[in-house]
């Protein structure tokens, strides 16, 4: 079998599911046929594409850079085939998104609006960073809203936003009538913020150290709703996103030497027809 055939084979979509699963066991009954017939087929797609496409770790089976192109090749093939038979049985569009919850709610909630009251079928997986951005890779969403670090060179972008971070006061605390504040002004604050390796708690503590201030962790929370329950409570302050809205009695005070935070879409250059259209919406929006 040659390799173009190999692909136009049945086997690939079967290597689909077993990179989903990195078990044969699991991926078989998934397809309902016999372990030793998957494992068969990925044998021969590997000879025919003359490259390793998975390899063993310890007790962990896992996918060469090769197996990960193929499994992200098959993802493609299988969603345009999904998204024509949806055109064929009806007109409604669908787009796969992964997103955390700040971007999903402030940052392309509109343009998500006018793309479900155009007939856009969404599919959200909720996801931070590191999952939403997998995700894309392995071609099981479409696209992903991303916050913080620019994405990857090899994938498409677009920025849809800078925000900059809020210091979150009480209204009688002594910086809330301050129009900016400098990271110096935190010292000795005890600050509620997120558990211990989210993007925001790393990128805050490396600001702090680096200013050289002195702060202690008043409670540990996870999203900006919570963190923002817990300030309103009165058990610390807050550092957050500007695109969050701060409800009363809480006063958000700009940090000037915290760096903006970015929000960008994500995607792969074979997803962008299917991505297209939110681009389109959040340019109508912006």
């Amino acid at each position: 079998m040659t390799a173009r055939e190999a692909l136009s084979a049945d086997s690939v979509a079967a290597f689909a599911v077993f990179a989903r699963h990195l078990n044969f066991t699991r991926a078989a009954e998934e397809l309902h046929i016999a372990q030793p017939s998957l494992h068969t087929k990925v044998t021969k797609l590997s000879r025919s594409l003359n490259t390793k496409l998975y390899e063993k770790l310890g007790r962990e089976l896992c996918l060469t850079r090769d197996g990960e192109a193929l499994a992200a090749f098959a993802s493609d093939q299988q969603r345009s085939v999904d998204d024509f038979l949806a055109r064929l049985d009806t007109p409604t569009r669908s787009l796969r998104l992964a997103a955390g919850r700040a971007a999903l709610q402030w940052v392309i909630s509109e343009p998500l609006g006018a793309l479900v009251r155009g007939g856009v079928d969404i599919h959200v997986t909720p996801a931070d960073r590191t999952t939403a951005l997998s995700l894309v890779e392995s071609g099981e969403a479409d696209v992903a809203a991303v916050a913080y670090n620019p994405p990857p060179r090899d994938l498409c972008s677009e920025q849809l936003d800078v925000v900059p971070q809020m210091l979150v006061v009480n209204r009688s605390h002594d910086l809330a009538a301050a129009k900016r504040v400098r990271l110096r002004d935190l010292e000795g604050l005890a600050l509620v913020v997120p558990p211990v390796g989210r993007p925001h708690r790393q990128s805050l503590e490396r600001a702090l150290d680096a200013a050289g201030v002195n702060w202690e962790v008043a409670s540990e929370a996870d999203g900006w709703d919570l963190i923002l329950h817990l300030a309103r409570l009165g058990v610390g302050a807050a550092v957050v996103n500007g695109c969050v809205p701060i409800p009363k009695p809480l006063v958000g005070v700009e940090i000037s030497d915290l760096a903006p935070v970015g929000y960008w879409l994500v995607w792969r250059e074979q997803r962008q027809k299917l991505v297209q259209p939110l681009l389109t919406a959040v340019s109508k929006n912006g």
